[in-house]
């Protein structure tokens, strides 16, 4: 399948804490984007960032003051844009370690997870998380480990 494109991605990285191959996530995301059928006049923004400043966003946004993995805000798909992703890489690396799987592939599932919300999946009930992880995690495993931290 070829995910090269004209895809507007943009990241944004305002963390040191990982190392992060952007080349590699523009390709993630443009991959997850064709794979959802979406056209090649949409793109994304992704921002990565530590805990303390995706603390700071969940309180602005969502009324919660914990830092937590992924914020995601739907776009407008008709203006050219699925939305936009906060990420934290510092509470990919902890639950990495918390249940003993690597953080590349913690940091995959993130913004796999986060470009699904922005396309209208939703987790908010059991029935609607289940085909939320169902489709994640056949992205994550289709996407077979290539590496988005350097």
């Amino acid at each position: 399948m070829e995910i090269h494109g004209t895809r507007n991605i943009f990241i944004i990285n305002r963390q040191r804490f990982l190392r992060l191959n952007s080349n590699k996530i523009k390709l993630l995301a443009r991959y997850i984007l064709k794979n959802e059928k979406i056209g090649n006049d949409v793109g994304i923004n992704l921002m990565f960032v530590r805990n303390n400043v995706i603390k700071k966003y969940n309180k602005e946004f969502l009324n919660k003051n914990i830092p937590t993995d992924v914020i995601s805000f739907e776009g407008n798909i008709s203006d050219g844009s699925a939305g936009d992703i906060i990420i934290s890489t510092e509470k990919a690396a902890e639950y990495a370690a918390e249940y003993n799987i690597d953080v590349n592939e913690e940091l995959t599932r993130y913004v796999i997870h986060g470009i699904l919300h922005c396309l209208g999946y939703e987790d908010t009930t059991d029935n609607k998380s289940r085909k939320m992880f169902k489709r994640q995690e056949k992205l994550l495993d289709e996407w077979n480990g290539r590496p988005i931290i350097q």
